[in-house]
């Protein structure tokens, strides 16, 4: 049920989709009044949301600004959250555009800022099942030298919110106290600290992964560009993800 809400709150919070619904629309309609309109109207959506200076000031807005961890109070514990590694055709994971959560929680292991990993991640999106990227996650941290017993994980948890129910049970079976690191993308920190915070677990937020938000501006950041549309999908998706478990959470 979660998948499909999901999916189908993808597919309503997507400017693409707008615009390829706003075509269709001018298509199938004979009166030149409402052609013009859905056409119009397309062109505007296009011109808006492929702007490389609207997705950047709203990132700045959305996004948490990086923070110094390095030198303070070591934290008992950092999550990451999973995304990070996904299955190949053979079943085999790899590391995805998402590895920088990955690389953070083992630097800042490295550095001493936290004592121990929690990898939680299953494998909500892959359609080979087999592939449980927790467990996976917890050899390459082995394999680049995290000793086992620092090393906490789930691999049952599809998407945020099973992220935290998961963590929660894992966190109470320990002595590890709060606050715990939060790892994750940056445009994800807000939504994934409301769900922690519901569920009862006291996290600070270490956003990494930046995807927008932190280049300079520039002139040429007027001319469109297309990929934007579906960062777009991203961060309109994060939004009202955000605003529901916000209120849930009151």
């Amino acid at each position: 049920m979660h998948e499909l809400a999901s999916g189908i709150m993808a597919f309503i919070l997507s400017p693409f989709n707008w615009i390829l619904i706003l075509i269709i629309i001018s298509f199938i309609i004979h009166s030149p009044r409402i052609k013009k309109t859905c056409n119009l109207s397309a062109f505007i959506i296009f011109i808006l949301f492929s702007n490389q200076w609207l997705i950047g000031a709203y990132a700045r807005l959305w996004n948490p600004r990086p923070i110094d961890v390095i030198g303070g109070k070591p934290y008992s514990c950092g999550i990451v959250l999973g995304g990070f590694g996904s299955p190949d055709e053979n079943g085999n994971g790899y590391f995805n555009v998402g590895a920088d959560r990955f690389i953070q929680a083992l630097k800042l292991y490295k550095l001493g800022e936290i004592q121990h990993i929690l990898i939680s991640g299953g494998n909500g999106k892959d359609m080979d099942k087999n592939f449980k990227e927790g467990k996976w996650a917890k050899e390459q941290m082995m394999i680049m030298g995290v000793p086992a017993n620092a090393i906490l994980f789930e691999d049952f948890s599809d998407n945020t919110a099973e992220n935290a129910t998961y963590t929660k049970r894992i966190l109470d079976s320990t002595l590890l106290q709060p606050p715990f690191l939060l790892i994750t993308s940056d445009y994800h920190i807000p939504r994934a600290t409301q769900i922690f915070k519901n569920a009862g677990i006291t996290v600070v937020g270490y956003p990494c992964n930046y995807m927008e938000g932190r280049e300079r501006f520039t002139f040429w950041g007027i001319i469109p560009k297309p990929e934007n549309l579906f960062v777009w999908n991203i961060y309109l998706k994060e939004t009202a993800g955000y605003f529901y478990y916000y209120l849930k959470g009151k």
